[in-house]
């Protein structure tokens, strides 16, 4: 029986070596459970232990012999070098040690990133809905995805196709392929692209549990945000909602007493009818009660120079002075438009955060003056100002002519332009006052020049200014905008000679020393 089945005893070397094969392909393909790939590999090891028995003499003759002996050597220094690589990746992925060196810290999460990771009190969850149509896209999140697990254990995250799970992208109320769902419970925001500031915005919306609302008056012939033309706030509008904002309409006049009780900001922007002073009082009680407002008032307009706002006495109180001028800025015009400075200078103020590097101009602007007020309890920042050639015109005929000369009754620059207010205390009062409403109205952001025959969108500041007024306001400097990181790039350039010289250098040269070398080794040896 032993010698019939001993016949039969490189069949079952050849089964388990065909098993083990079949265990390793099923498992790089991970169509079976771990445990179906145990019994497949274990049946492989049954076949083989058959074999060995039948055939010891020959496994034993195999072992014993002179290769064998230098066989074993190499498996053990193999072995060795696996187990060291093995332990170098287990400590990898146990101790994260890593070293952004890009010039950029393309691949290092913003500060304000991981202070919203470090602050999470309850876990969330990011499920990303990737299809494999955009495998480098999907990449890409799920690497961020990865960085932000590693800053905290109360964020995880997990990678779904739509397409083999349709029905949880239904459940999950997902349109679009790449949105990125954070959940905390019971409550869900989306998040349609899949940048760090995109991503992070709404974590810290799902991580919230109140929803800031922001009310603009009405009623004086303000800018609207429900207005889509182009002396409307409706795109500043949306991204206002975009960052968990809940924006209304107020009329003061309706008012019987106090403003609502859930108000987070006040914006008055751009009135061209005066205040009343009975909503003078309103808005005066409102800021004396910790209150936060947002006041944008331009120039006045040229057929009504002497228009006041009613604001002016507020105002004052807050240690601001707003003049009744025109700034004509000659040195930094908006492509030559003086009565359109531009400012790409900034005072350090967590409304100018980030402002770095970027642009802003405002259209029609006002000057103004921060006075010292006796014995005030305020403190004023000027946040940024016109450029030292440039002077508040104050006529306005000569406006209107579009023939604008300084005189001795403009007020020669550098002029302030916007300034913070902010009172002491737990939770204190704010306000940000700017001489101009017009700098994020539809029309501003949507500006546009010819380049090459082509209409470009200006690109600039105003909205990344007026968002970092507002979440300041409002006590959430944590979304102050993260501004994208862009990759480093560092092309070479090569004349003609040293392209030639890298290619036959490559092609011919280093061939050539290897074939050299091997042709030595050879002689030596022969």
């Amino acid at each position: 029986m032993r010698e019939k089945l001993s016949q039969w005893a490189d069949y079952f070397a050849a089964v388990a070596l065909a098993l083990w094969v079949a265990a390793g392909i099923l498992f790089l393909m991970k169509t079976q459970s771990n445990e179906n790939l145990a019994i497949l590999a274990g049946i492989g090891v049954v076949f083989f232990a058959l074999f060995v028995y039948f055939k010891f003499a020959l496994v034993r003759q195999a072992m014993t012999s002179r290769v064998a002996r230098y066989s074993s050597n190499a498996l053990i220094v193999t072995v060795a070098f696996i187990g060291i690589v093995g332990v170098l990746n287990f400590m990898g992925a146990r101790y994260h040690l890593r070293q952004d060196v890009t010039t950029g810290k393309t691949f290092t999460l913003s500060e304000k990133t991981t202070q919203i990771l470090k602050d999470l009190k309850t876990p969330v969850q990011a499920i990303a809905f990737f299809t494999a149509v955009d495998l480098q896209a999907r990449q890409e999140v799920e690497d961020r995805l990865r960085e932000y697990s590693r800053i905290t254990d109360k964020f995880t995250y997990q990678v779904i196709d739509p397409q083999e799970q349709p029905q949880l992208a239904t459940d999950y109320k997902v349109q679009f392929d790449g949105t990125v769902v954070m959940e905390r419970g019971t409550r869900r925001e989306n998040a349609l692209q899949s940048d760090e500031q995109s991503l992070t915005n709404a974590i810290w919306k799902v991580s919230q549990d109140t929803q800031p609302t922001v009310y603009f008056t009405t009623g004086h012939g303000e800018l609207s945000p429900d207005e889509p033309g182009t002396d409307g706030y409706s795109l500043m509008k949306s991204a206002m909602e975009l960052e968990n904002y809940k924006v209304q309409l107020l009329d003061l006049k309706t008012l019987t007493s106090t403003l609502p009780s859930d108000i987070a900001v006040l914006i008055i922007a751009g009135p061209r009818q005066p205040f009343d002073p009975q909503e003078v009082s309103i808005v005066r009680e409102y800021l004396n009660k910790n209150g936060r407002a947002l006041i944008m008032i331009g120039a006045a307009p040229l057929d009504n120079p002497q228009f006041k706002s009613g604001l002016d006495d507020l105002l004052s109180e807050w240690s601001i002075s707003v003049r009744n001028d025109l700034v004509i800025d000659p040195k930094q015009g908006f492509f030559g438009q003086s009565q359109v400075p531009v400012v790409n200078a900034f005072r350090a103020h967590a409304v100018t955060q980030d402002l770095a590097g970027q642009s802003a101009f405002f259209p029609s602007v006002r000057s103004l003056q921060v006075v010292a007020t006796p014995a005030s309890m305020r403190t004023a920042t000027v946040l940024f100002s016109s450029s030292d050639q440039s002077w508040g015109e104050t006529d306005f005929a000569s406006l209107k002519a579009q023939s604008p000369k300084q005189d001795d009754k403009d007020v020669k620059g550098p002029l302030d332009l916007a300034a913070a207010v902010e009172a002491q205390g737990e939770n204190p009062a704010r306000i940000v006052v700017i001489g101009n409403a017009n700098f994020i109205s539809n029309g501003t952001l949507n500006a546009r020049i010819t380049v090459g025959g082509q209409q470009q969108r200006v690109q600039s500041g105003n909205g990344l200014l007026f968002g970092n007024a507002l979440h300041w306001l409002a006590g959430q400097e944590t979304l102050i905008a993260i501004p994208a990181k862009q990759a480093d790039q560092h092309p070479v350039f090569l004349t003609a000679e040293q392209l030639a010289f890298v290619f036959w250098s490559s092609f011919l040269l280093i061939p050539l020393v290897i074939l050299i070398l091997g042709a030595l080794l050879w002689w030596r040896r022969r």
